[in-house]
């Protein structure tokens, strides 16, 4: 033993030597090849430098401007539609170049960089000069970025010539994505060039030194846009601060539709139960939660358990909602989030936001998107008052128009990273970086949450969140912003992909334009591309994965319903080699609403033909025509379903915890909320190494309902059995076909419940979990995966 152990110490120890000496030989290596470059461009009397990325509208020119200056350089810098051009020559060229990166504004991004020595010309100075149109790939464009901490401090400081504007901004913050028309970003080509700029606002401008030097949208109380007060008939409100008056009618109980950056939202008093009920009327909205949007960190952390992570995400140039634990003290009424444990709260962004709560004594409102149901956000002051005058009491807007509208963003900390679910205002149209790079590919996404994707060399460019494109709205908001996105990034697909959904409005309008323009038209499994879409995120697939991709609905290679996928995958292809067991979904459609039937689904698989009899107990009022749908599942006509998402809606149903989805996803929600991680137990599940079959699970569920067992001791032994059933399948698999990484991914991996006790026991048995983080993991995401699978194909042709 003492030999053995005596060996293994000297083998460690050679081992880290070993280990040690290639760190340094690394080490090394790097420090020779930096100081080659040093020398390389000490040895430079001049260069011109080609830098693309988000590298326009946020200040990037200035900082450029002062940094040569310190170094006492000559040339110019200037924007392009490809990005910055910049000409500098001087003794200090070699630290400038390298020097660059690290001087960058807040919000600048490079994503290439080219130097090229050129001869000296002999300028005197160095100045900024006018913008180019050059031709060739053109530059990205900003997205809208909050009001910075510079800004906010300026709008409340009396002595400012700019107190109380609310369309303060700077180089480092304000609207970028919701103002441009063209490109390259400059004034003429944004809604801002009807604003002629005052004397003062013009030498801010053009003042290399200054804050606000080329800041697009910069303007004042004397030469910029302004808000006015309109009644809900549209016509104008008398007032010398209109704001204010919103605000105060806000506090009172009025329901304001107050346009924003990229749209209107229904702002309202949040803790004011009758009228939260009289927007729920209104709104047509009777039990989505509605965001709110919170005074400060402070008044966030009076409702809500918040973490420094999740308090960095909200303080954010981006911005975005975040869903926090409520606490249990929370004065809010349960009405906002009904029968949920979590609620969107994001802060002020926009300089209207800091003044409405300037003037209110209550610190959080409702700020829910300005729109009818399902139908895209409003950003035009006309439609507003035409669309939502029997919602809105009053419309505060402003005269600034909005070409790019787009909602807030949405999403969850996890694990130390924020997890998008919706991504659009603060993140679009900011590209993806892809593992691949090829033609240009148009993807259209899926049809409920609908985005669309371009591509161009790595970059894929992720349109803003859509909306149910079922709606003829929406359809036709995805037309203008695809448009819009071609025209920008002057990008000719070369091939066009959409879901293999033959019904879905993104394939029917895919194939058309396949067809307008001669492309060739390619589809992808739904399924795989979800796992594609975290592949792409995460630059995995050297080598086949196993992915597990779980939602409500996706159309099957086999032509039923999938949603409980485990599919090893590569860039080029997918095995399906282990799924939910299928069950009937009686009704189609009508069984994602009323979920009581797709519990007498899985109670007829677990119990046979006197599954009736369970309904009966279970459920009140009874299902209608229960014996009708009970005889069509046996014989098994519905259409078959493997879905996790439709499991989720049945033990919902069957713990009685909610029996109807009223939005999206509510069934499951709420049987998240129903979580206690204080109660023991996990149900049990079926597993052959081909399909995991909840029968035995859905038994023990019904048995504790009909005992009178809490909806959370159900809900708690559900989410833990089923995470078990998933481990214990991945494990048998990547043991199987020499896997080490899982893609957990698809909408239902949304419930940060079921995501981190898979996440987790994947990992305490030696697997690397990976899931979707900047990329969301529903169908808002789907659109990056199908791009990849397209880029792909085309670089194989």
């Amino acid at each position: 033993m003492g030999f053995s152990r005596d060996f293994s110490d000297i083998h460690f120890q050679n081992w880290s030597v070993a280990i040690l000496l290639s760190l340094l030989g690394i080490l090394c290596l790097i420090s020779i090849a930096f100081g080659f470059r040093c020398r390389y461009y000490a040895n430079m009397k001049a260069a011109q430098l080609k830098i693309c990325g988000i590298v326009q509208g946020v200040g990037f020119r200035p900082a450029v401007y002062r940094y040569a200056v310190a170094l006492n350089l000559k040339g110019f810098v200037r924007n392009d539609s490809q990005g910055v051009f910049i000409h500098a020559e001087g003794k200090r060229l070699g630290e400038f170049i390298l020097g660059i990166e690290k001087n960058l504004p807040p919000s600048a991004q490079i994503n290439d960089f080219q130097v090229l020595p050129v001869k000296p010309i002999g300028y005197r100075g160095f100045e900024i000069i006018s913008s180019e149109n050059m031709g060739g790939i053109p530059t990205a464009i900003t997205p809208d970025l909050a009001t910075c901490s510079d800004c906010a401090r300026e709008l409340f400081d009396p002595q400012d010539r700019r107190y109380l504007y609310p369309f303060i901004n700077c180089t480092n913050c304000g609207p970028r994505y919701s103002i441009v028309q063209r490109i390259p970003y400059d004034r003429p080509n944004t809604t801002m060039s009807i604003f002629h700029m005052c004397e003062d606002c013009s030498a801010e401008y053009k003042n290399p030194i200054d804050r606000r030097f080329h800041a697009q949208p910069d303007a004042c109380a004397t030469c910029g846009p302004q808000y006015t007060l309109l009644d809900s008939d549209g016509k104008m409100i008398e007032s010398k601060d209109p704001i204010a008056f919103a605000a105060k009618a806000i506090e009172s109980g009025s329901i304001i539709a107050v346009k924003g950056i990229g749209g209107f939202h229904l702002m309202a008093n949040a803790f004011d139960k009758s009228v939260v009920a009289k927007l729920r009327l209104r709104k047509n909205r009777p039990n989505k939660p509605f965001a709110i949007m919170a005074r400060d960190l402070d008044a966030v952390g009076l409702q809500c358990n918040i973490s420094e992570d999740e308090a960095e995400e909200l303080k954010s140039p981006r911005a975005p909602i975040v869903l926090l634990k409520k606490k249990i003290d929370c004065t809010l009424p349960e009405s906002i989030a009904p029968d949920l444990d979590r609620i969107g709260i994001f802060l002020p962004y926009a300089p209207v936001h800091y003044l409405l709560f300037n003037s209110m004594s209550i610190d959080a409102i409702i700020a829910t998107s300005g729109n009818r149901r399902d139908e895209p956000i409003i950003c035009d002051n006309n439609e507003a008052v035409s669309n939502l005058d029997n919602i809105a009491d009053m419309f505060l807007v402003h005269n600034r128009d909005i070409v790019g509208r787009s909602d807030d963003s949405l999403g969850f900390v996890f694990k130390g990273d924020y997890i998008v679910i919706r991504r659009s205002r603060g993140y679009v149209p900011k590209a993806i970086k892809l593992p691949v790079e090829g033609p240009s590919v148009l993807a259209v996404g899926a049809d409920l949450k609908g985005t669309f994707c371009l591509t161009r060399g790595n970059e894929a460019f992720l349109s803003p969140y859509l909306g149910d494109l079922q709606g003829a709205k929406s359809s036709e908001y995805f037309d203008e912003v695809l448009a819009r996105y071609l025209e920008w990034l002057d990008i000719q697909p070369e091939v066009i992909i959409s879901d293999l959904h033959p019904d879905y409005v993104s394939t029917i309008k895919g194939e058309k334009l396949a067809r307008q323009l001669s492309l060739p038209f390619l589809q992808i499994q739904h399924h795989y591309a979800h796992i594609l879409s975290a592949i792409a995120e995460h630059q995995l697939a050297d080598r086949p994965i196993l992915g597990i991709a779980l939602d409500g609905y996706g159309y099957g290679a086999d032509g039923t319903i999938w949603g409980g996928e485990f599919l090893i995958s590569d860039y080029n292809d997918f095995s399906r080699v282990c799924h939910i067991t299928c069950v009937p979904q009686p009704g189609g459609d009508r069984a994602a609403v009323d979920v009581r039937r797709m519990a007498l689904s899985w109670l007829q698989k677990a119990f046979g033909d006197c599954a009736l009899d369970y309904t009966d107990q279970l459920f009140k009022p009874k299902i209608e025509n229960g014996s009708t749908i009970l005889e069509l599942i046996r014989q098994n006509r519905p259409p078959l379903t493997s879905s996790a998402g439709r499991l989720f809606d049945s033990i919902s149903a069957i713990s009685g915890v909610c029996s109807y989805n009223s939005f999206e996803g509510e069934c499951p929600q709420k049987l998240m909320a129903a979580f206690d991680s204080s109660i023991d137990g996990a149900y049990e599940f079926g597993f052959d190494g081909k399909s995991i079959d909840p029968s035995t699970a859905v038994i023990s569920a019904t048995k504790d309902a009909i005992k009178n067992e809490s909806p959370s001791l159900i809900s708690t032994r559900f989410h833990r059995g089923f995470a078990n059933a998933l481990v214990l399948a991945s494990i048998t698999i990547c043991r199987e076909h020499s896997i080490k990484k899982v893609i957990l991914t698809g909408g239902v991996f949304q419930n940060i419940v079921l995501l981190g006790l898979v996440a987790e026991g994947l990992r305490e048995n030696g697997l690397e979990p990976h899931w979707n983080k900047q990329i969301p993991p529903g169908d808002a995401g789907l659109a990056i995966g199908q791009a990849l699978y397209g880029l792909k194909k085309l670089s194989i042709d």
